[in-house]
């Protein structure tokens, strides 16, 4: 088995993120 590339499991980190911010946001506009 190849070992994972490092830049995959960065690449999942960076969706997760955005995908927090991006809730965030969502709330944040349906609060006000």
């Amino acid at each position: 088995m190849a070992p994972r590339p490092a830049w995959k499991g960065y690449l999942k980190l960076s969706l997760v993120t955005c995908a927090v911010e991006l809730t965030n946001v969502v709330t944040h506009t349906e609060r006000v």
